[in-house]
């Protein structure tokens, strides 16, 4: 066994980023200026508040909303306001109706030029209809109202800011985070869905952008203008909003799959080129949206600037203005999120905030849609790996943990699950159909399930009922459970079969962050013959062994499950080829490992995965104390004869969060690297391997692989030799043979000239041997070993000058 100890750098700028990732400015449609808001957990009784503004819409149903609003006083940021509504009474004996309106002075309620008796607490206005209206019959009624509208502390609300004014419809530190009732009176919900009319008096230059389609401008003298617009298709109160400001309008034509559609960008002169040069890939998103979803319905697509956004505000959406600053792949991710949403979330809307995941994680998704739109499989599967692995890394640490999608806690609502998780179980989703049940059946739900509001249950059971395909298993395990699962290969052999191969594969799920095993997963099984020939099949796994029986057309000597990320599953791999003569990046991507040739004969597939689940430790050879309960490697390859690779890892325990903080918080004097060919083999302590600290009590720290060998590792804690000093050594040494009998070869990686004098420690930290040796041109150092006992022993070696060469342990077994 050659473990060493060798003294190395490790920049500062690594100990932050193995502790932290920064995190993204976005995140989904909105911006966090000061990181994300710490959100309220309701009480029972509010939550009984909740179900009760639902529960009006079983009440009266809301038809319409004309919204005449002055937005000319700029200076004192106030609003005057007058907004009619037309409803229905749905049940008999209705004379009270109560709507939602916050922070904002009730002047007068009227009806048919009557006033009607009303209490207005400064959240409910309840109004007194005098009469009880016949069931179904249209009445209608104007509130007069006036007042400086809020904003949520930390987004959304009525915004007088940097020459804009608009709305945002969702306070994101607010629950229930829905905002219409800031500006207007209106039932506040997900559930209910009315057809609006705006009237926007202006003056100073501001001039409204409204959605739907411009119905009249009235001039009254200077620059006072009142615009008129009105939507004909019903929405949720969250997405009614209107902007203004001294906006120019790039007008545009896109023809899709199912007709033209009006494309209007508007900004601010100096802005709008920036903004159009942003969107030049647009059209693909509206083509990969139409391809998955179904027909574009809101008339218009449109983008405004605006400070906050983003907001997925039908033919208007709110657009942030500092984006015009940013890369065009980070505006691909936004506009593509917000144009998803006017089919998840604009025409199917989540019920309650606690399945946020139900707009989000489509329109999240989206992007990774426009991705492969554009650069076909490959940019599909880097959109799906990068998201994955951020929600891999931070999801349960900035949400309080692993958490299901639904229900999501009230806190956690506009976290990391909701939208990078949400997009990757939308991918898991399409692995589970395919791809062309997949689309059937998202286009379906925009069918049966338009203008509507949906749980996640009836998310599934319309999944369903228009695909054919039993999805009870998948929601279970990957909407209402938390955590992720991943399967490996166990282990498997083949045997020559009637002129073909009889293949036995064993394979093993593991899991993170969850208890519950996943049932009736697709996995794609890849083999791989010696010659690179390959051969696919789609199996059936679940629980915690799956043991198959498959067929080969040649002998398969690597097997390869989820090759083709159709799953997002608890792993992040990579596979190169490597060529004589051609460099390749150090850092493996995604996989937390650092690969080197030493020789390269022939070209050489090697793949990578790095499991984020603990491996099992059924069987663990003595000397081993701990396993990592966290994370592990497999690696895997064609590798002709004479190859020689080297690789290094990088353990990180100490913060609390980190993932080797169970092994190495306190020390790392025991650090080891543990190895076992397949699962059916024991974890043993790895035989060519180099420890490299910088300290033994931060935490942090490399292990170098010094002779890569096909199999898998995880860091561990182990026995080590007695009374090692914490020398270090300056360039890593390989002994072998390993166990050594009666002489050990060693060679010093980097090439040496020269003598050198060696020291050999017992296990007790006693000299038992020394002397000289010489090297020259990179041949191996010869030592006699015939004169020690069986054991484990410390070999040192020191230059002429007495300056450390390297330090390396080793076994002798006769």
């Amino acid at each position: 066994m050659s473990v060493s100890l060798r003294a190395v750098h490790i920049p500062s700028a690594l100990l932050v980023a193995t502790t932290l990732l920064a995190q993204p400015e976005r995140r989904g449609c909105h911006f966090f200026r000061n990181g994300v808001p710490e959100m309220p957990s309701l009480t029972d009784a509010q939550r009984s508040d909740i179900a009760a503004t639902i529960a009006r819409s079983d009440t009266f149903d809301i038809e319409h909303y004309d919204i005449a609003i002055d937005i000319t006083d700029v200076a004192g940021q106030r609003i005057k306001a007058a907004t009619t509504i037309r409803f229905r009474a749905m049940m008999e004996d209705q004379s009270l109706i109560r709507f939602d309106l916050t922070g904002l002075q009730v002047d007068s309620v009227v009806r048919d030029g009557e006033a009607l008796p009303f209490n207005h607490d400064g959240d409910i206005l309840a109004v007194d209809l005098l009469t009880p209206g016949v069931v179904h019959e249209l009445q209608q009624l104007t509130v007069h109202y006036q007042g400086q509208p809020i904003r949520d502390p930390e987004w959304g609300g009525f915004y007088f800011e940097g020459g804009y004014i608009y709305n945002l419809g969702i306070g994101l530190s607010t629950i229930p985070p829905n905002f219409g009732k800031v500006w207007y009176p209106c039932f506040d919900s997900f559930v209910e869905r009315a057809t609006y009319t705006y009237h926007v008096k202006s003056a100073g230059g501001y001039r409204a952008h409204g959605q739907g389609d411009l119905l009249s401008e009235v001039q009254l003298g200077g620059d006072t203008v009142i615009l008129s617009f009105g939507l004909d298709l019903p929405i949720p109160t969250h997405i009614s909003a209107i902007a203004a400001g001294n906006y120019e309008d790039h007008d545009a034509v896109h023809t899709g799959a199912y007709g033209d559609i009006p494309v209007r960008l508007t900004a601010k002169p100096t802005q709008l080129a920036a903004m159009v040069s942003k969107f030049v890939n647009l059209g693909n998103a509206i083509d990969a949206c139409e391809f998955w979803y179904g027909p574009y319905q809101w008339g218009r697509v449109g983008y405004v600037l605006t400070t906050d956004g983003a907001l997925e505000i039908p033919s208007n959406i709110a657009y942030p203005d500092f984006m015009t600053t940013q890369s065009d792949a980070d505006n691909r991710a936004l506009f593509a999120h917000e144009l998803g949403h006017h089919w998840w979330g604009d025409m199917v809307t989540p019920y309650t905030h606690n399945d946020m995941w139900v707009k989000e994680g489509p329109a999240e998704y989206s992007g990774h849609l426009l991705e492969e739109w554009i650069d076909g499989p490959q940019g599909l599967v880097e959109a799906v790996k990068s998201n994955q692995l951020y929600v891999l890394r931070q999801a349960h640490l900035q949400d309080g943990g692993f958490q299901a999608l639904s229900p999501m806690p009230d806190e956690h609502i506009y976290g990391l699950h909701t939208y990078y998780k949400g997009a990757s179980v939308m991918h898991n989703l399409r692995g589970y159909l395919g791809d062309t049940l997949f689309r059937q059946a998202m286009q379906g739900v925009q069918v049966e399930a338009a203008f509507s509001a949906l749980s996640a249950e009836g998310f599934r059971d319309a999944l369903e009922l228009v695909s054919g395909a039993d999805l009870h298993p998948f929601f279970q395990d990957q909407v209402f459970t938390p955590g992720f699962s991943v399967f490996l290969v166990h282990q498997f052999s083949a045997q020559p079969d009637a002129g073909a191969w009889s293949v036995d594969l064993d394979i093993r799920q593991r899991l993170r962050g969850t208890t519950s095993f996943h049932h009736d997963v697709p996995l794609d099984v890849t083999f791989i013959g010696a010659e690179g020939q390959t051969q696919e099949h789609l199996v059936m796994a679940g629980g915690e062994f799956t043991d198959l029986q498959l067929a080969a057309d040649f002998e398969p000597v690597m097997v390869v499950l989820n090759r083709h990320t159709r799953l997002n599953q608890a792993r992040m791999d990579h596979e190169r080829v490597l060529v004589p003569g051609e460099s390749f990046p150090t850092v493996q991507p995604r996989t937390d490992f650092s690969l080197y040739q030493d020789e390269l004969v022939d070209s050489t597939l090697i793949r990578i995965e790095h499991i984020w689940a603990g491996p099992d430790q059924d069987l663990v050879d003595p000397g081993i104390t701990q396993i990592s309960s966290t994370h592990f490697w497999v690696v895997d390859g064609l590798w002709p004869e004479g190859t020689a690779l080297h690789a290094r890892l990088t353990y990180n325990g100490g913060a609390e969060t980190s993932m080797d903080h169970d092994l190495f918080a306190e020390t790392e004097e025991f650090a080891v690297l543990v190895y076992r060919e397949n699962g059916e083999d024991p974890w043993t302590i790895y035989p060519d391997q180099t420890l490299s600290a910088n300290s033994l009590t931060n935490g942090i720290g490399y292990l170098y692989i010094d002779v890569l060998r096909k199999g898998q590792y995880a860091f561990a804690k182990g026995q080590s030799i007695a009374g090692v000093e914490e020398e270090r050594a300056e360039r890593p040494l390989q002994v072998f043979p390993v166990p050594a009998q009666d002489r050990i070869s060693v060679r010093i990686r980097g090439g040496y000239n020269g003598s050198v004098a060696y020291t050999i420690f017992g296990a007790d930290g006693r000299t038992v041997l020394q002397g000289r040796a010489t090297t020259s041109g990179g041949d191996p150092l010869r030592i006699g070993t015939g004169a020690l006992s069986n054991g484990s022993y410390l070999l040192r070696l020191n230059d002429d000058g007495g300056v450390l060469v390297g330090t390396t342990t080793f076994q002798v077994q006769h």
